[in-house]
């Protein structure tokens, strides 16, 4: 009797369809793991790189802020308090108007103006004072001019819903003069994108307040005492909230260095540039 041939040697086509089913489900397992990783990792780099940002921001308002000039005289007095037998301080020049509602500041002036501004309900206050800046064409850091330098919130582009904070930085040797609110894009820079909010408060010795304004002799010295900033960014559905505080070293040192003040109302004026 003939025996039956021997099966040939491989694989049915159901133990190929199976094994290709449960190679599918360890690639897709596999590759869930790495996307979730890698997603992982582009978040922690852009909140890494937002984090950068925002105290960089922070530390360039800082730094400008200890290089701040100011009549010594108004910070550590107020402006209508005199001396005895000491000759009258000169008054604080005045802004010079300019068309509209507008006003104009030479970069010469010694200035300290800080306004509390907002836009729909989110603080984005400005911030402009005189300080000693290195010009942009300088060879050696001791090139310096006395200017303004403006910290200020606008968007990123026109008809943009993003903002960002621009340092505007202007020269009393070129003859610049400071619009608050119309700032020079040719002098602005772009510190940082995705502002949400930038709020500063203002220490004058007794009270913290929202505003100040050095022109302003009868209501406000020459410069605050400390200075407190919030600046927040949102980002990809993040919000963040960075915040710092200064002693100005062109006003009078105070005596504790955990400044405690009573917060003082004020109001914000709606931004509209």
């Amino acid at each position: 009797m003939r025996r039956g041939a021997a099966p040939a040697d491989g694989f049915t086509l159901l133990e190929i369809v199976i094994t290709l089913g449960i190679l599918g489900i360890v690639i897709v397992v596999i590759y869930g793991v790495f996307a979730r990783t890698l997603a992982a990792k582009e978040h922690t780099e852009s909140r890494a790189e937002e984090f950068s940002s925002a105290r960089a921001a922070l530390n360039r308002i800082v730094a400008d802020l200890q290089t701040a000039q100011v009549n010594p005289a108004g910070a550590s007095e107020p402006a209508s308090a005199a001396t005895p037998g000491a000759p009258p301080s000169a008054p604080t020049p005045s802004p010079t108007p300019a068309s509209g509602n507008s006003q104009l500041f030479p970069a010469d002036q010694q200035l300290f103006l800080a306004r509390a501004r907002s836009q729909g309900g989110v603080a984005l206050d400005d911030l402009a004072f005189s300080a000693f800046l290195r010009r942009p064409t300088a060879i050696t850091f001791s090139a310096v001019d006395l200017g303004i330098v403006h910290y200020f919130v606008d968007a990123l582009a026109p008809d943009s819903p993003r903002l960002g904070l621009y340092r505007e930085a202007l020269y009393s040797l070129s003859g610049d003069a400071l619009d608050p609110d119309k700032p020079n894009p040719a002098s602005s820079v772009l510190l940082v994108e995705d502002v949400a909010g930038f709020e500063l408060r203002f220490f004058d010795g007794k009270d913290w307040g929202p505003e100040w304004n050095s022109t302003d002799t009868r209501n406000f010295a020459a410069a605050p005492r400390a200075v407190q900033m919030a600046l927040t960014i949102a980002k990809e559905g993040s919000v963040e909230a960075y915040q710092t505080a200064i002693d100005l070293p062109m006003a009078s040192t105070l005596a504790n260095t955990q400044v405690v003040g009573t917060q003082s109302g004020g109001k914000r004026s709606s931004l509209g540039r």
